[in-house]
């Protein structure tokens, strides 16, 4: 293969943004595959989903027997998703000069949008099988990228269903710090809809306009710590405008870009009276300064509006907000309740999108719940306490959904992949280390359907994904490389 770290430049210079599709990145893959001697297949990955992409592939390379026996499971699964998030603010990533698709080579971490989450550990997994396709393979290797991962893992799920590979062990990338994962929280996606009807009318006074922007700083949902929630801050401030005997009549309020990720961007529009006008702004200014906050609030005023405008119900933001205060409680309760083989040590909530629809709005919450606690029962009581909520605004209609559910991975130690993990360790001469961790990977999706599948992958295993700044270490990429080694020689040779 050529040389490994221009290739990993250009794999980050190619935008593969979950909703915009992975078609170019997939080819490229694809041709490396091939100039590796792999055999390879590009599958098209078709779906229903709302505004994403539908040029969504696939990448499966195989070196060995390329024939798969439906009954008899064969073969070791190495695989990755190319996806990425998108990239937030620009001007957080500071290390790339504000461009995410900018690979930038800085004290020995190669920094770029999907240096760790996962593009480069699958060129890891290529840069291992290559090496052997002069070898006699006793049993295949795959070497697969799947799309769509950061929209609810679409492309494993693709994979599995459709019978393409049926093999006996899978790793699938994810950032670990060279950890072999066994273990991760159950992802349960929790929307929340009020609905209502807007209606145009006069502005009756209120015609003066603010727009109030936020901005925060991105992290995976998972570590909702290590982000600065836009939403959050955004609502508080709006509640002590109100507090403070302002009358605002909304217009829009929204938030966030993904359903797992602190969101970085919010923002509110509203009406004053004119009398109201130049008081409010002079109290944001004051507001903002005390809080030491004028660097992620921006506002904008403009001009005199005397009709047609289509204001939100007058109930709609404080029924919103105690619903935000309410979930922020669910998490105060669940920090109460550790593992501490886990980082953080306990379920997590995270409030990833606020979205406004012709009819209503939709209110996100990422939860990660810890394996031994119940999700059901943690379902219903979300249920019924937001209900609980819902009825004391009439005029609105609310409702609480399970949005998506994936699945915690809980595989024994005692598993055959896991001790052949440990071995290819041991000969690599990395520290043994099998352990836990908060975010969700594709291992539980190949789990469920009867494979033995672990996570593994170079990277800071905490808050490094989904967040600016992204980046990997250029030896842990060099230490995966010879541990994938080892492993196809205890598989496959």
């Amino acid at each position: 293969m050529r040389d490994f770290i221009e290739e990993s430049k250009r794999l980050i210079r190619m935008r593969s943004i979950t909703a915009d599709g992975n078609e170019e990145v997939a080819n490229a893959l694809g041709d490396l595959m091939r100039d590796s001697g792999l055999k390879v297949t590009l599958q098209q990955v078709t779906h229903s989903m709302d505004n994403v992409s539908k040029r969504q592939f696939n990448v499966i390379g195989v070196l060995g027997d390329p024939l798969v026996d439906k009954k008899t499971k064969k073969g070791l699964l190495l695989t990755s998703p190319i996806d990425t998030v998108s990239p937030g603010l620009l001007t957080n990533w500071t290390e790339t000069h504000g461009d995410p698709f900018n690979p930038i080579i800085k004290n020995g971490k190669i920094y770029g949008l999907g240096s760790a989450d996962g593009k480069l550990d699958l060129l890891c997994k290529l840069q291992a099988a290559q090496k052997f396709r002069d070898k006699k393979l006793r049993m295949p290797i795959y070497v697969v990228g799947t799309c769509a991962e950061e929209a609810g893992m679409l492309g494993a799920k693709y994979l599995i269903k459709s019978g393409t590979l049926n093999p006996k062990f899978v790793v699938v990338g994810e950032t670990s710090g060279l950890s072999v994962i066994r273990t991760h929280k159950t992802a349960c996606l929790m929307k929340v809809q009020i609905g209502f009807q807007m209606v145009m009318k006069d502005a009756r006074g209120f015609n003066r306009r603010i727009i109030i922007r936020s901005k925060g700083r991105a992290a995976h949902s998972a570590f909702p710590s290590a982000g600065m929630n836009a939403i959050h801050t955004l609502f508080d401030l709006v509640r002590e405008s109100m507090e403070q005997g302002y009358d605002l009549k909304f217009t829009k309020l929204i938030g966030g870009d993904l359903a797992n990720q602190v969101p970085d961007t919010a923002e509110v529009e509203f009406y004053l009276t004119a009398h109201q006008f130049e008081d409010y702004k002079k109290f944001f200014q004051e507001l903002v300064k005390q809080m030491d906050l004028e660097s992620q609030f921006e506002l904008e005023s403009s001009g005199i509006v005397d009709s047609g405008i289509r204001f939100l119900p007058d109930t709609v933001f404080e029924c919103s907000s105690r619903i935000v205060d309410h979930f922020r409680r669910i998490a105060q309760q669940f920090s109460k309740v550790k593992d501490d083989s886990f980082s953080p040590p306990h379920s997590t909530v995270n409030f990833s999108l606020l979205r406004q629809t012709l009819s209503g709005f939709e209110l996100l919450f990422d939860l990660r719940i810890l394996p031994d606690q119940s999700l059901p029962d943690i379902e219903a009581e979300l249920m019924r306490s937001v209900g609980k909520i819902g009825e004391d605004y009439p005029s609105l209609n609310l409702s609480t959904a399970r949005d998506r559910l994936i699945p915690a991975l809980d595989v024994s130690e005692e598993q055959d992949l896991v001790r052949i993990c440990k071995d290819a360790l041991i000969t690599s001469g990395l520290p043994v280390k099998v352990g836990k961790k908060s975010c969700s990977s594709e291992a539980c999706q190949y789990a469920m359907a009867g494979f033995e599948s672990i996570a593994f992958g170079p990277g800071d295993p905490g808050s490094n994904s989904h967040a600016p700044n992204e980046h990997n270490s250029i030896e842990q990429l060099e230490q995966a490389v010879h541990f994938y080694e080892k492993l196809i020689e205890r598989v496959c040779l």
